[in-house]
């Protein structure tokens, strides 16, 4: 994406300094004047006001500890009319729906990423992906508590609801 554009920044932040450091290893490349990896949690951005036109939180958002401040942050640090997009696991209101997500991230996803992963890394870090889970308000809950800081809020799910796409925009 660096290379097809001039203009283009790109801020990619996590809480793990190991995680970071694998990022840059991996993201190595002559643009690298353009993508800055940086330490921190959503609840504290470490950036000014009105920093960016657009925001992604790509299978992260669920993990903040306290989202309605993070949700706070993410407006703060959003200029006019910027987007904040979340890709995430989602948590669907129908109770038959939520059952069969919650399977399928207890326990399928751990297996398939345990077969996927053999050898590569010790231990399996998909298994923390369910507490996370646990502790998310469902779809309308997110879409709710984006809305009162943001003027409009678009929802799409996916795969019964257990994936979630949501475009916030800031006017």
């Amino acid at each position: 994406m660096l290379q097809k554009t001039t203009n283009l920044t790109i801020v990619g932040l996590d809480a793990s300094t190991r995680l970071l450091d694998a990022a840059r290893e991996r993201l190595e490349t002559p643009h690298s004047d353009r993508l800055h990896l940086i330490r921190g949690v959503f609840e504290t951005l470490p950036f000014k006001e009105k920093s960016f036109s657009r925001i992604v939180s790509a299978f992260a958002f669920r993990d903040a500890r306290n989202r309605s401040v993070a949700i706070d942050e993410f407006y703060r640090v959003g200029s006019e009319n910027s987007i904040f997009a979340i890709v995430d696991l989602g948590k669907p209101e129908n109770r038959v729906k939520r059952a069969l997500i919650s399977i399928y991230v207890r326990k399928v996803m751990p297996a398939i990423a345990r077969l996927v992963m053999s050898g590569s890394i010790d231990g399996n870090p998909w298994r923390m992906i369910f507490p996370t889970y646990q502790a998310l308000g469902s779809n309308r809950e997110l879409v709710k508590s984006l809305g009162k800081r943001f003027n409009s809020v678009i929802l799409r799910e996916f795969l019964l609801g257990g994936a979630i796409v949501i475009f916030a925009r800031k006017n």
